[in-house]
């Protein structure tokens, strides 16, 4: 075997075309013949058939250890290297050893005997009719060694002749068709491991391949996510200057207003403390009752817009609902008489404990109650109403006004949009983003000519002991 045949390029891992159907690389061919994972299944063939065995390439070289060596043959391959032409388990043959070669070519089991009288045969490892490697295995002999030729051959590799003999010579023989049940049996199990491994890597690449391809869209996937959001994000950003900017003329406009009123009435006030006239007193009492008013519509103007402002970073904390209301409402009954209305509680004493930044969901509340009485203007009753569920509470503002028509549903709780004189366009709005900020939705029924119900639904505070309410 000192001229080993050239395997094709792909079967030393390097890249060329591969086998028909084999899915082949330089990585694929050392994970296939790595020894490691050849190592259990040919030292468990080699204590059973006590026979050596080993793994080799397409040159008949060797891949990891030779499995089970028998004594002679270890005996022998004392000898210095590159005694048997190439082969690893030829010694001293009369030519290059082509049983490696013979068995790759033929796809078929071939056996050699070398001038030491031991045998050996190799196993052509195939996959799709494509040999990739081969098993070599045996260094026995099939009849019992000639004492002459064996020394003269161990005296040539200059060894002790006498040492190799009394080895050589208490090894049984090996019958050839006894080789051949053993060789065929290698065969069958060989190839029965290479295609298993072949396939459980090709599955582990696909696998692999699956994964990244997973990994790559999931990536792209959450990319696309978070543009979308940065999309959505800035759309939001734009929407709130948008919104900001209309408040802002809102305000530049509502302030205005009861501004001018106050500087008008300053300037009537100032004029009668030059001229006093016999009807200044009530003209005076008239002037301070109109600054006073203007005075409270920017006070509640401004109440409005804090409560914006400040919506978006309140603190939550436990509270007995029910009793909140009921306190708020003993200012609110005075409220209501001025204009006649009776303002009645109902089911507001269990309601529970619900997390609320107090002042300002009875900012919510109170828009709720002005609004309900300015929908009543020849009289009515309003009620605040409470309603226990297993997972939330809710609080009813109802009046017996006048109703809101059907096609304005969809717009009250936009901002600035208002129907009465005067209005700011702002209470709905901001019930709506209070309750919001409360883990909560408001919603409104309503039939015209009999009255109009909101509803805020807000979240228990399971667990929370009610506190004091916060006036």
């Amino acid at each position: 075997m000192s001229e080993p045949s050239q395997p094709p390029q792909h079967a030393r891992g390097e890249s060329a075309a591969p086998p028909l159907g084999v899915v082949w690389s330089p990585a694929m061919y050392a994970a296939l013949f790595d020894p490691e994972s050849w190592h259990e299944s040919l030292d468990a063939y080699a204590q059973t058939t006590n026979l050596a065995v080993a793994l080799v390439d397409m040159d008949g070289h060797l891949l990891g250890p030779c499995h089970n060596p028998r004594p002679t043959w270890s005996r022998l391959h004392a000898a210095p290297e590159g005694a048997g032409g190439g082969c690893p388990f030829a010694l001293v043959p009369p030519r290059s050893c082509t049983c490696v070669r013979n068995a790759l070519a033929q796809r078929a089991l071939v056996f050699k005997r070398d001038r030491t009288g031991l045998v050996h045969f190799t196993v052509p490892l195939v996959l799709d009719d494509h040999p990739v490697g081969a098993l070599l295995a045996g260094q026995v002999f099939d009849q019992y060694p000639e004492q002459l030729v064996l020394q003269h051959v161990t005296t040539h590799l200059g060894l002790s002749p006498q040492a190799v003999w009394q080895v050589a010579r208490l090894e049984l023989p090996v019958k050839r068709e006894t080789l051949r049940v053993y060789g065929r049996l290698l065969a069958t199990l060989g190839n029965a491991f290479l295609h298993t491994r072949y396939h459980t890597l090709l599955d582990a690449q696909r696998f692999e391949a699956l994964e990244q391809r997973f990994q790559e869209r999931t990536a792209a996937l959450h990319h696309e996510i978070a543009e979308r959001q940065r999309l959505e994000h800035e759309a939001q950003r734009a929407q709130h200057f948008a919104l900001l900017g209309r408040l802002a003329a809102g305000v530049s406009h509502e302030i205005r207003n009861p501004l001018g009123a106050v500087f008008l009435h300053v300037d009537l006030l100032a004029e009668e403390l030059h001229q006093p006239s016999p009807d200044s007193p009530a003209v005076v009492a008239e002037a301070l009752t109109e600054i006073k008013m203007q005075l409270a519509r920017l006070d509640d103007l401004m109440q409005d817009y804090l409560s914006l402002v400040r919506v978006g970073a309140i603190q939550l904390q436990p509270q007995d609902l029910g009793g909140a209301v009921q306190v708020w409402a003993t200012e609110w009954h005075t409220l209501a008489a001025r204009q006649g209305v009776p303002l009645q509680l109902e089911g507001l004493a269990d309601l529970g404990a619900v997390a609320v930044h107090a002042a300002t969901l009875r900012r919510a509340v109170l828009n709720l109650v002005q609004n309900a009485l300015e929908a009543m203007p020849q009289g009515g009753t309003l009620t605040l109403a409470g309603r226990r569920t297993p997972t939330h509470v809710q609080l009813q503002v109802r009046d017996t006004g006048s109703g809101i028509p059907a096609e304005q549903f969809t717009a009250i709780f936009e901002p600035l949009y208002t129907t009465k004189p005067g209005g700011t366009g702002l209470g709905l709005y901001i019930v709506q983003e209070i309750v919001a900020a409360h883990g909560g939705q408001v919603t409104v029924e309503s039939m015209k000519g009999a009255g109009t119900t909101f509803t805020l639904t807000l979240p228990r505070a399971m667990g929370e002991a009610g506190q004091a309410p916060e006036r």
